[in-house]
């Protein structure tokens, strides 16, 4: 008897079961692809802003001395180690204001920049090493030391992600130095 009222009751269908399920199941799967969409667009968005960054500091290091150049000597357009952070005061002819240029007009086609492409180059702390030495980032991110003329910089940028599900900084770090000049 208890079987046959079992049986019975598994076959018995409530209408409007399947619907709600569905759904529910609609639902999350959509939360999930939506948040899939906002990691990968965070993770384009900060490899963008990290290759405007390296490209600034590359065409920088390539600013070097003509004439230091000329007698076969490698020396970037800074003549003394310093570490300055943002891009005013900018001598016209010097690295920090090749790489202050670069990077603006790098940021112009990046999305999810809370900031205009100005206020973000003003984040960037550079670091000139006419000689080589050694840049130290900041929040434990391992030194590199350079024997040749080197750039470093780093960038905390205030960012959004696609959807704009709040606003996060991840600091990015790049450095760049000449190619050693067999002699």
């Amino acid at each position: 008897m208890i079987r046959r009222f079992i049986c019975q009751g598994l076959q018995q269908k409530a209408q409007g079961q399947a619907l709600v399920l569905v759904t529910i199941i609609l639902t999350f799967l959509m939360m999930l692809i939506m948040t899939c969409m906002e990691v990968a667009a965070r993770y384009e968005q900060r490899a963008q802003i990290e290759d405007a960054l390296k490209q600034a500091t590359r065409s920088s290091v390539q600013a070097f001395d003509y004439a230091a150049f000329s007698r076969n000597g490698q020396l970037l357009r800074e003549t003394s180690a310093t570490s300055v952070s943002g891009c005013a005061g900018l001598a016209p002819n010097s690295a920090r204001a090749l790489a202050c240029t670069v990077l603006a007009t790098n940021l112009l086609t990046i999305s999810g920049v809370q900031d205009t492409p100005d206020q973000t180059a003003a984040r960037v702390t550079w670091t000139f090493l006419p000689q080589g030495g050694t840049c130290v980032f900041p929040n434990g991110h391992p030194s590199i030391t350079f024997i040749t003329p080197a750039v470093c910089a780093t960038l905390t940028p205030q960012m959004t992600g696609l959807l704009g599900w709040g606003t996060w900084t991840p600091q990015l770090d790049a450095a760049d130095t000449l190619d050693h000049i067999e002699r």
